[in-house]
């Protein structure tokens, strides 16, 4: 294979005509030029100077056609070695971001990619929908590099975890449910509704509102339908099959016949969480922190 050194000898030679012009250029002695020209000439089986007049080098014929190879060969490896330091700082190269869907109800999503778009703008951004339990998981395989999710007690080895925002928790119901045209409905209204969920066997997040609810309204615990994601929760609350308990930002999607109702005697709020692996190239880390403190500093930016 060809020695990236003998490309740079040669070019060298072919823009100043001189083998000292072209040592200066390159920092070496004179010797080391022709060593290495020497080296290129005989990987290649031609030669490409003419050595005839030491003081006014010329390109043989097959140098003049190879010059213009050879500069776009080390135009090539520059930018390929631009290209891998700005993916080793994170500068470009691809950025994998899992989020649960509320995430582009709320504004999260879009913020977190309008900054990093912003900052870098080489990034190919990899936005992937995905619950929370599957996205702690990637974390830990190192499947994706940052999440939006609903906060959880512990996260993998090697993540770090900011809450970015919290909103409040809403109850919505089908337009067909008498509930629905309470005006001052309590928690005790809800004793006999069956609760749509979306998650799965999850034992924390909004498992954990509802109980609370359950026992502002002094009722045992409500029956629990268990769905994959709050576009199904909603769609199905709107049939009358149930009720959902559900960030407000879920009113933004929009469901025929599906009702945001609150409570006169109970409130309770959802947070979502940013956690980003610290292996991540250091620009990326830098940039998520900056945006987390950001989102901390303005208190609730992500909601009107």
């Amino acid at each position: 294979m060809i020695a990236i050194e003998g490309l740079y000898a040669f070019i060298a030679i072919a823009e100043t005509g001189n083998f000292s012009r072209a040592a200066d250029k390159l920092g070496v002695v004179q010797s080391v030029v022709s060593k290495r020209l020497r080296r290129l000439e005989d990987q290649l089986g031609t030669q490409l100077v003419d050595r005839s007049n030491r003081t006014n080098i010329n390109l043989t014929r097959a140098g003049k056609v190879f010059v213009e190879q050879a500069l776009h060969s080390i135009a090539t490896l520059e930018r390929t070695e631009q290209v891998g330091r700005n993916i080793g700082r994170g500068t470009s190269g691809p950025l994998r971001i899992g989020f649960v869907f509320s995430a582009t109800l709320n504004g999260a999503l879009k913020a977190l990619l309008s900054f990093a778009y912003a900052r870098f703008p080489g990034l190919s951004l990899q936005p992937m929908l995905m619950d929370t339990p599957e996205q702690v998981h990637r974390l830990q395989t190192g499947e994706i590099d940052i999440a939006l999710l609903r906060p959880r007690p512990s996260y993998p080895q090697g993540c770090q975890s900011q809450i970015i925002q919290s909103e409040p928790l809403s109850l919505y119901i089908s337009g067909a449910n008498p509930l629905s045209r309470v005006k001052r409905l309590e928690a005790r209204h809800l004793h006999q509704e069956r609760f749509i969920v979306p998650q799965f066997e999850e034992r924390v997040g909004l498992i954990e509102s509802i109980h609370r609810l359950a026992r502002a309204g002094k009722f045992e615990s409500p029956q629990i339908v268990r769905t994959g994601d709050f576009v199904t929760a909603a769609c199905l609350a709107a049939t009358g099959y149930g009720v959902t308990l559900a960030p407000s930002s879920l009113s933004q999607f929009r469901v025929d016949n599906l009702h945001e109702c609150s409570l006169l005697d109970h409130y309770d709020t959802v947070d979502m969480a940013c956690v980003w692996r610290l292996d991540a190239p250091r620009e990326i880390i830098r940039m998520v922190d900056e945006w987390c403190l950001a989102q901390f500093k303005q208190g609730n930016p992500l909601r009107d």
